[in-house]
């Protein structure tokens, strides 16, 4: 038995008692705008910022630009020769580079590395659901009640900073 439904099927008490009617719009300057419900046009928003915090990329980046920097790993990346190159002399260049510097890469993209790769890829699994979630159930952006002590302890210290220099 297959049965269509249509919007005709629904009255609109219906829809305000039952369900919580959602529009999505993917963006390029957000992962996605949303406007919930039918009355209230409330509207959530997840920007790409947001969604790097919730994957760990920032952070991870972050790190691992400072170990490139300890090793002098971001020197020797900085200087690779590019390999798309219809010169045959060009792409010697490149290879030889390569094979030089081969040690060096090799012993900072090791094991260690791997299992920050490995976080990251966690990080992308779980995003999606996080984000589905702040769409549902809301977070302490959209949801005063659900801040955090340590968001509360951070708003009270700045008012008191703001009251300190007016004096």
């Amino acid at each position: 038995m297959n049965s269509d439904l249509l919007l005709d099927d629904f009255d609109l008490e219906e829809i305000n008692t039952d369900y919580l009617p959602i529009a999505i719009d993917p963006g390029r300057k957000s992962v996605f705008t949303a406007v919930t419900g039918s009355d209230s046009r409330k509207v959530k928003r997840c920007s790409i910022k947001e969604y790097y915090h919730l994957t760990g990329s920032t952070k991870y980046s972050a790190k691992l630009q400072r170990l490139k920097d300890q090793h002098n790993i971001t020197d020797i990346e900085s200087r690779i020769p590019s390999n798309k190159t219809s010169s045959l002399a060009q792409y010697r260049a490149y290879t030889e580079y390569i094979f030089n510097n081969l040690d060096a890469l090799f012993n900072f993209y090791d094991h260690h590395t791997s299992r920050d790769r490995f976080f990251l890829y966690q990080g992308r699994q779980r995003a999606p659901e996080s984000m589905i979630n702040m769409l549902l159930y809301g977070t302490s952006k959209y949801n005063r009640r659900k801040e955090t002590r340590s968001g509360k302890r951070r708003i009270k210290r700045r008012v008191k900073e703001k009251r300190s220099c007016r004096k």
